[in-house]
């Protein structure tokens, strides 16, 4: 009688080879976030809140939700630190941040 090859055989798994348990809902993307951006963009009509956009005498529309005060220095997710924007002005924002990050 012919033996299994040593390929097939079922190899022990240990609790290094187990995967990692996922976290569904967790950080931006989970649905917690989604709601709170929800929040935000009624909050502030779906319009551009950004300095740009409050000079115009017609605001762009507000596609997505970003923090006044950046993460990075020290800001938080409290709807007090977030604002409706524009894709393009968030674009420009975030660039500028990130400029003013590599300078320091």
């Amino acid at each position: 009688m012919a033996s299994r090859p040593p390929t097939l055989k079922r190899k022990v798994l240990t609790a290094r080879h187990e995967p990692e348990p996922v976290a569904y809902g967790q950080g931006r993307g989970g649905r917690p976030w989604r709601r709170l951006r929800d929040q935000i963009l009624k909050r502030d009509g779906y319009l551009c809140q950004c300095v740009a956009c409050k000079a115009r005498p017609v605001p762009r529309v507000a596609h997505e939700v970003d923090h006044v005060r950046p993460v990075a220095e020290g800001g938080t997710d409290d709807p007090v630190n977030l604002q409706a924007i524009n894709r393009d002005c968030h674009k420009a924002k975030t660039q500028a941040e990130a400029l003013r990050g590599r300078k320091r």
